[in-house]
């Protein structure tokens, strides 16, 4: 009888290859703005193919390939797709951040440990068996134990890096715009995450081979195909749903240089709320703000931040608070249902409206209306 190739567990990593292709290839012609960030994500899938390939070739004796693929070729790759995936993919999530900040040659220094890792293989002539068995306390047998745990460690650092650039970026986003990004930036930490339990769970894996064997390491390894199936699906969700709606900011420049602000400046910022209504505008960020006041972005944040002790975000939302008191009060907007008034202050998220009012005014909006109403009504 014809032994199989394939058993059903490297199913999840066939399918698996077949859908980062197809992403892959949908991105790279996908046309419009972004493209660095997409050509990013090809890469790397790409480097995600090669992964799952040398490891269905790596552990499936009767794939037919050659001796010298299997036991040459095969280190290469593995060394390729497992020590830029981490870099990979912490670029891609930077580029869809901010992407107006430019790749720089410095930032090649980040493919070092690949190269570094190649290097080694090709010096010790490392093959595929000695990636697999790892035995006999021998100088290859530990370079291949490195790059097994070096590889993992490697790839949980950037997940990691990556999760801190997407919290950092939606604490600068709260300071420019008036709504925080919602589902997109919460989906991208999600992923993050994700991919950090990944790599965390590759360590995992040999770690069980190395001191346990058997069909529980067997079982741990063929389990990571699971995940790494359903973490393909979750990035295909991502990208297509999502990572176009990025609101991109610019990169941080600091400067020593204090912008001085006068009277007349925080009275023009005043007065964009008070006489234009500003604050009334959904979504509106500090860049539209200031274009409508006419004054550089610099400025106003300077002046927001250092002068009136709060950050654009508060701001605009503390002015709308204001705005849905003065309603809630007025007995002649009672037949305003509270939708009609967050509505009405400026606000589109209901619970974004029900968590600032009840932080500021320190009770929900309906007993506000109640006792303001109640305490409007004369004395008989």
């Amino acid at each position: 009888m014809e032994e199989r190739i394939f058993n059903v567990h490297d199913i999840f990593l066939i399918i698996t290859v077949f859908e980062a292709v197809l992403i892959a290839s949908y991105r790279y012609a996908q046309p419009g703005s972004g493209k660095r960030a997409s050509y990013l994500l090809v890469a790397f899938l790409i480097a995600v193919v090669i992964d799952m390939v040398t490891n269905l070739i790596m552990w499936n004796p009767y794939f037919p390939v050659s001796v010298e693929v299997r036991e040459r070729v095969l280190p290469l790759t593995f060394c390729i797709s497992h020590f830029v995936r981490g870099p990979l993919f912490y670029f891609y999530v930077r580029a869809l951040l901010y992407n107006s900040v430019p790749l720089r040659l410095v930032h090649l220094a980040h493919g070092i440990p690949a190269i570094i890792a190649i290097a080694l293989v090709l010096a010790t002539g490392l093959m595929s068996s000695d990636l697999q068995q790892r035995l006999g306390g021998s100088t290859i047998s530990t370079l291949a134990s490195f790059l097994w745990y070096a590889s993992s460690a490697l790839s949980v650092i950037y997940a990691i890096c990556s999760i801190m650039t997407l919290y950092f970026y939606m604490h600068r986003a709260k300071q420019h715009m008036s709504h925080l990004p919602g589902s997109e930036a919460t989906w991208m930490v999600v992923l993050s995450v994700c991919f950090l339990v990944s790599w965390s769970w590759s360590i995992v894996v040999v770690v069980s081979a190395d001191l346990v064997g058997g069909v529980f390491a067997d079982t741990v390894g063929t389990s990571h195909n699971f995940i790494r199936f359903v973490l393909m699906n979750g990035l295909i969700f991502v990208s297509l749903i999502y990572t176009g709606r990025f609101v991109s900011l610019k990169s941080e420049t600091h400067s020593e240089e204090e912008h001085t602000v006068s009277d007349e400046v925080l009275q023009v910022i005043e007065q964009g709320i008070a006489t234009e209504k500003l604050h009334l505008q959904p979504s509106i960020n500090i860049d539209q703000f200031s274009e409508k006041i006419g004054l550089p972005v610099r400025t106003v944040s300077h002046a927001i931040n250092r002068h009136l002790g709060t950050r654009f975000f508060e701001f605009i939302n503390q002015h709308r608070i204001e705005e849905a008191k003065r309603l809630l009060a007025d007995p002649t907007a009672n037949d305003m249902t509270i939708l009609d008034v967050l509505l009405a202050s400026g606000f589109n998220n209901k619970s974004s409206f029900h968590r600032f009012f009840n932080r500021l005014v320190g009770t929900s909006p309906s007993d506000f209306r109640r006792r303001a109403q109640r305490s409007a009504v004369p004395p008989q």
